[in-house]
């Protein structure tokens, strides 16, 4: 099962343009290609930054004298370091934007996690929350034929006893 974060944007129409999901973890994109996943993701200080330490990493590589397998296992490892830190920098660039998170959500895939969340959500927030306070819904497999059916608001036996368990009431 995969993790994703759910990030919505203030002010989001009904129609869920605003709501955006994100990987929890490794980015694969980001350690084959980091420059294109950057651009695609829309995330210009970080591929600035990014370019700013490739110029360093290759003036301290040059400056101390490493070459061939020396260099490229430096050039891997520092891709290895931002592909673990992809998905963080993205979330970090959504909270940036006006973004916030509202759940987590698992899945197969990110299709089955968006389908799992949307089932779920009630639709936008009416009114902004502060940067602290988010919501995390945890995802349970839904089978049909649960075994502990919801009980409603009260006993229909008459005796609201709050009992915990499998018996219809106390006593019984």
């Amino acid at each position: 099962m995969r993790l994703y974060t759910v990030h919505e944007l203030s002010g989001v129409a009904v129609d869920s343009e605003g709501v955006e999901f994100v990987h929890e973890g490794f980015c694969w994109p980001a350690f084959f290609m980091a420059l294109p996943w950057l651009v695609y993701k829309r995330l210009w200080l970080a591929l600035f930054l990014y370019l700013v330490a490739l110029v360093l990493f290759g003036v301290a590589v040059t400056w101390a004298g490493f070459t061939g397998l020396a260099a490229l296992a430096c050039s891997l490892a520092l891709h290895f370091i931002f592909a673990a830190e992809a998905n963080d920098i993205h979330r970090w660039t959504l909270t940036q934007r006006g973004y916030r998170e509202i759940a987590v959500v698992s899945g197969r895939n990110l299709i089955e996690a968006e389908r799992d969340f949307f089932r779920r959500w009630s639709g936008p927030s009416a009114t902004p929350r502060d940067d602290t306070s988010f919501t995390v819904t945890a995802t349970v497999p839904v089978t049909p034929g649960a075994v502990w059916p919801r009980r409603p608001a009260s006993d229909p036996h008459g005796d609201d006893h709050g009992v915990l368990g499998l018996f219809p009431r106390a006593g019984g």
